[in-house]
């Protein structure tokens, strides 16, 4: 096995670790483990985010894996991206649709409105006019000197 697939086999094994550990996380767990990334000690890192240093370590006395998730972080940081997205999509989604009563704003309520629709039937197809003539030319029949002045964009 070369050295880079064993890099990748690691990587995806610290990955499915990391998303495991997360999956036994509370959300405050997580942004603590977030948050512990930037910071020097456990202290600094719950002061940061408003929590008591002590609720840390109730959270680690009664088996919390914050140890074990802040150190396959270090290894793999998109995997929490990826958790605190799935975990918050079901709440982002009911103030998007929140934005569909609005009484005062009708444009708004226009435009989420069909931000919804858009992500699931995709974009109305737009029209495009055009006036002139247009000749169509089979790329089979272009010259040398035809497609010379289409490289250099004088034709």
């Amino acid at each position: 096995m070369s050295e880079q697939s064993g890099q990748d086999k690691s990587r995806e094994n610290s990955t499915s670790a990391l998303s495991q550990v997360l999956s036994a996380l509370s959300v405050d767990q997580i942004r603590f483990v977030i948050a512990r990334q930037e910071c020097n000690t456990d202290k600094e890192a719950a002061e940061s985010l408003g929590l008591r240093p002590a609720t840390v370590a109730q959270w680690k006395y009664l088996g919390a894996p914050i140890d074990e998730a802040v150190h396959l972080m270090a290894l793999d940081g998109l995997v929490v991206a990826q958790h605190v997205r799935r975990r918050n999509l079901a709440k982002a989604m009911l103030v998007k649709v929140g934005g569909l009563d609005l009484a005062d704003d009708e444009r708004l309520r226009q435009s989420v409105a069909t931000e919804i629709i858009e992500w699931e039937l995709g974009k109305a197809k737009q029209g495009m006019e055009h006036s002139g003539n247009v000749t169509l030319t089979h790329v089979q029949d272009l010259t040398d000197d035809d497609l010379a002045r289409i490289a250099t964009g004088s034709g």
